[in-house]
């Protein structure tokens, strides 16, 4: 990655920082084009921008520590948006395809890949497989990134080609064996290679995954590639294939960053109810954040007309960092607000 021009310093003062600095308010014009090129592409295959709360009322699903706040006046409590994901899957019950082009807010360590507010793309579209639903994405990249930088060869990144790859053989080659192991085989393999490099391996099978997954597969990822196909223990809230018994989940990998995530999500209110009772039992043992009530108004929803629902969510910063080979802190806009 470029190093960073000017000091922290500099840049808490930012409308200085940007005059002083071409190069930097550059990158600014860049996300209002990349910005831009998402939406034109989206809007040409017939997706509704759908802006939904930055204040939520409920919990996100997710096992997942969220910011809260009161109101000033009235001190009624409000949860910090995570993702968009599940207004948007409530609302694709009447819209057949959706967006949310907006903040996300998420209780992250800050880092060269991760922020605490950032911009994120979330999308829900009725009735798209996981096959269409992959295709659509590496399209939608190519389009933004030649949109952007008339080639699809940046600085940063080269997404002339996207590769597709199973996550079973991405697994495989980390563990050097001729495939992936299953089940409870695959959890022991994936804590023994954790221990090995001397990285935490969580008791749970669920974060077990989740770390060796980011660090055994995505890190050695270079160019672009779409993993697809993930184990039942990384099935979060998407549809397992009867056929392969695989999760219908992709991933979507540069320089060992992910950019973009999604998959075919699970149709009723009772596939939801027991993947959110294991995630609130999460919480609690994670974070100490009591059980509640869980997403009703949710549930309510997705019942009205249940159907296979493809999402994803895209990090523009993440992108657009990747692009041109600098970190997420660098393309933040008011990185120190």
């Amino acid at each position: 990655m470029t190093a960073l021009t000017g000091s922290a310093s500099d840049r808490r003062f930012y409308g200085a920082f940007l005059k002083d600095n071409p190069r930097e308010r550059n990158l600014v014009l860049l996300k209002a084009d990349l910005l831009r090129a998402l939406r034109s592409f989206l809007h040409d295959i017939s997706y509704c921008e759908f802006p939904t709360p930055v204040l939520c009322r409920h919990r996100e699903s997710a096992p997942i520590p969220q910011f809260a706040t009161k109101h000033p006046l009235t001190g009624e409590g409000y949860h910090l948006k995570h993702s968009a994901e599940e207004h948007l899957r409530r609302v694709v019950t009447s819209l057949d395809r959706v967006y949310d082009l907006g903040p996300a807010i998420r209780a992250e360590r800050a880092d060269g890949s991760h922020a605490i507010e950032f911009t994120m793309l979330q999308t829900a579209a009725r009735d798209l497989t996981l096959t269409a639903g992959m295709r659509l994405v590496i399209d939608l990249i190519q389009h933004t990134v030649r949109s952007v930088f008339v080639t699809a060869v940046t600085r940063g990144t080269d997404f002339t080609t996207i590769k597709v790859r199973s996550v079973d053989d991405a697994i495989a080659e980390a563990l050097g064996t001729p495939t992936a192991p299953e089940g409870e085989e695959l959890v022991a393999a994936a804590r023994a290679w954790l221990n090995e490099q001397n990285l935490p391996a969580a008791v749970g099978a669920w974060e077990v995954m989740e770390a060796f997954v980011q660090h055994a597969v995505e890190a050695t990822v270079t160019t672009p590639t779409l993993l697809h196909s993930f184990p039942y223990e990384l099935r979060h809230n998407s549809r397992i294939d009867e056929e392969t018994g695989r999760a219908q989940r992709f991933s979507l990998i540069a320089g060992g960053v992910e950019l973009c995530d999604g998959g075919v999500k699970l149709r009723t209110s009772a596939e939801y109810r027991p993947m959110v009772e294991t995630n609130m039992a999460l919480r609690e043992e994670l974070h100490g954040i009591p059980a509640d009530s869980g997403p009703l108004e949710f549930y309510a929803d997705v019942d009205r007309d249940p159907a296979d629902v493809f999402t994803f969510g895209l990090g523009v910063e993440r992108l657009l960092a990747a692009c041109v080979g600098r970190t997420v802190a660098d393309v933040l806009s008011f990185p120190h607000h």
